[in-house]
């Protein structure tokens, strides 16, 4: 059961850690400049503006994203921004395997985030995205997370790849060759697993009868019900 001073509490622990990161990335600039490295110098501006998004998507759609999801994006940014400004990539060890499990962990949310969206548009604003929904397995569960797994690995190739033809083009070194690849590829494989263990866990929660935006609408249920009055942002009725 969630309660509701809990929650409360938990969202300033968000909120107060994104706005740690927003400090450090806005720190990483100035470093960056210091250094003289002006092309990464952009990174940490990127970085702060993508912090901010799931704010302005909360404030825009009137929704509470699921906990936990405001800060893995910043985490999962700091870590390549860091990287690369603080030359950690390069001089501490496993550093980029940590940063691939981080990425493929909020990529995975975000993922999540999508499907919730796409129920939200179709039970609360009734406008659905798609004209027909497209089934592969029984259940929508299934489906969730092997469509996360499939957009992940695709995903994780395609960095992969592209950090060969990046070096390949700019005679950089993000890629180390063959077992640098793979023991990448296997930190997104460790970020592919929790990730679909957290959805799955999360999708538990979903009551009989209820879809995906149940977890992503603040007052998706009181719409479906006819009743006027809210939910307060981010709250759950008592029965979780």
């Amino acid at each position: 059961m969630i309660r509701k001073g809990s929650l409360y509490n938990a969202r300033n622990a968000e909120i107060f850690i994104v706005i740690i990161f927003e400090i450090i990335f806005i720190a990483l600039y100035i470093q960056s400049l210091l250094i003289g490295d002006v092309t990464r110098s952009l990174w940490p501006l990127i970085a702060i503006i993508l912090t901010l998004v799931p704010f302005v998507f909360e404030w825009k759609d009137k929704v509470s994203l699921p906990y936990g999801l405001k800060m893995v994006v910043p985490f999962a940014l700091f870590l390549h921004v860091a990287g690369g400004i603080m030359r950690w990539y390069w001089e501490l060890p496993l550093f980029d395997k940590l940063a691939h499990v981080v990425s493929a962990i909020a990529l995975g949310l975000i993922l999540f985030t999508m499907y919730q969206y796409l129920d939200y548009l179709e039970y609360v604003k009734k406008k659905p995205f798609f004209k027909k929904r497209i089934r592969i397995f029984k259940t929508q569960e299934r489906d969730v997370l092997a469509g996360i797994f499939v957009i992940l690995v695709i995903f994780g190739l395609a960095w992969e790849c592209s950090e060969r033809i990046i070096d390949l083009l700019y005679l950089t070194t993000y890629n180390f060759g063959l077992v640098d690849s793979v023991t990448d590829f296997a930190g997104d494989i460790i970020g592919v697993i929790i990730v679909l263990y957290l959805v799955h866990r999360s999708m538990e929660t979903i009551p009989p009868g209820e879809h995906l935006d149940y977890l992503l609408v603040e007052h998706a249920m009181d719409n479906r019900s006819g009743k006027p009055e809210l939910l307060p942002i981010g709250e759950k009725p008592e029965f979780l």
